[in-house]
């Protein structure tokens, strides 16, 4: 397992398309959410070094994981395009941990550049406006609200492309995470602010956000007339917790599915 994560990794890491899609997201981003991601503290009232953190990962949570699940589609399947995987499976090492392997290598490796563009942001506002102490909260603050997402949505880009085509599958996926994550509950029936939404902010409201009267912002939970309200809980501690134990089972149940696909098709 160790020993295919580093490869991965490095193979990940070094790959030019890695970089230039996350480059024209980041302009992107920059471009269309300059409010939240250059000044955090616009509309936050009163502000505080976690409300300005939660505005940044915030908004680089919002395009960033696309090209993150996009970049990872072709991991899986690429070892059956290049005619390598009997050559793999004749090697000492288990397909299970191969499989571990290579979803944890590719998906930290895929993971820097969303790190990069975050912690830079945070460097920058720690000497500018934060203070030493923002830095030590953000790692906090990542690890809470967009880390458990990464995780199932790395796992989802490694086992879609096993069922529909990889050019499909980026399509498909693309519309999934607007559908599943940024449209806004009363507009359609989505799982958009759900407790299954790998984008949703339950981390933010229910364990991180300490300004709960802060007049710009909604109450997180139910969407009035909305379909599926019964899996959106008001943001609490609790709420916050069952998001995160869902998205880890999720990545769990995904990461089986894959490894019985690939032994029903060895």
């Amino acid at each position: 397992m160790i020993a295919t994560l580093r490869h991965e990794f490095g193979m990940q890491i070094r790959r030019p398309a890695l970089w230039i899609v996350y480059g024209l997201a980041f302009v992107l981003l920059v471009i269309s959410f300059r409010q939240g991601y250059l000044i955090p503290d616009i509309g936050r009232v009163p502000r505080s070094v976690t409300t300005d953190l939660l505005a940044v990962v915030g908004t680089v949570n919002v395009l960033m994981p696309m090209a993150y699940g996009c970049l990872l589609a072709d991991r899986l399947v690429r070892d059956g395009r290049l005619g390598v995987s009997e050559v793999l499976d004749a090697a000492p090492a288990s397909r299970t941990g191969r499989l571990l392997g290579k979803y944890l290598g590719a998906c930290a490796a895929t993971a820097v550049p969303i790190a990069l563009v975050y912690f830079g942001r945070v460097a920058v506002y720690a000497v500018t406006e934060g203070g030493p102490g923002a830095l030590p909260l953000s790692v906090l603050v990542f690890a809470a609200t967009a880390l458990p997402g990464l995780l199932f949505v790395g796992a989802l880009a490694l086992a879609g492309p096993l069922l529909v085509p990889l050019p499909l599958f980026r399509v498909l996926f693309v519309g999934y995470w607007f559908w599943g994550s940024l449209i806004p509950a009363d507009m359609m029936p989505t799982l958009s602010h759900t407790v299954l939404s790998p984008g949703a902010h339950y981390a933010e409201f229910g364990l991180l956000y300490t300004a709960p009267s802060d007049p710009y912002v909604l109450p997180y939970g139910p969407w009035p007339d909305a379909v599926l309200n019964v899996l959106r809980p008001v943001a609490s501690p609790g709420a916050a917790f069952l998001w995160m134990g869902v998205m880890a089972v999720l990545t769990v149940a995904v990461l089986l599915l894959v490894r019985l696909h690939t032994s029903r098709t060895a």
